[in-house]
């Protein structure tokens, strides 16, 4: 084994213990013959593991997309029908436990109708939505770069899809 000097951990006052790891590449050989060593400082995870990650504010389990489609796309029902199944399909992969897809449509006789243009994604919880925000934010669909952000649960649910 190659000298490494002094083996105590680095001074950084923290209050857990680090330990010591030698490893020696079976790859790579020193000038002299002996294989190369490095020293690594390893730091145990404690027994609750990991910390939870911190969400921004505003974070919820509903995602709203825009900037996906032209609404006038939506007025055939094939390629709504497909659409919907693409975003459902989509929102599984990108966030897994995905509760339920909205996506508004327009209505046939030219009235307004709240939320079209938009895709809405509701996550069964929020470690669901907020990496499914940071795999569809910025995320590009038919040539469009599409806007992943967090919407209000309490406008989801009464149906309020305009905001």
């Amino acid at each position: 084994m190659a000298n490494h000097g002094d083996l105590s951990p680095p001074a950084d006052g923290g209050s857990q213990e680090l330990i010591p790891v030698i490893y020696q590449s079976p790859y790579s050989m020193t000038p002299q013959g002996p294989p190369c060593s490095w020293l690594f400082y390893y730091r145990p995870v404690p027994l609750g593991g990991f910390r939870r990650p911190v969400y921004e504010d505003g974070t919820t389990r509903v995602l709203c997309l825009s900037q996906m489609f032209s609404p006038d796309q939506l007025e055939d029902d094939e390629y709504y029908q497909k659409f919907c199944w693409r975003m459902t399909a989509e929102g599984q992969r990108s966030g897994g436990k995905l509760r339920r897809t909205v996506v508004p449509r327009p209505d046939p006789s030219g009235a307004p109708v709240a939320g079209v243009g938009k895709v809405f994604l509701e996550y069964a919880d929020i470690d669901s939505a907020a990496y499914s925000k940071t795999m569809l934010h910025w995320m590009w669909f038919e040539g469009r770069q599409v806007f992943a952000v967090f919407y209000p649960e309490d406008k989801f649910a009464a149906g309020d899809y305009d905001g």
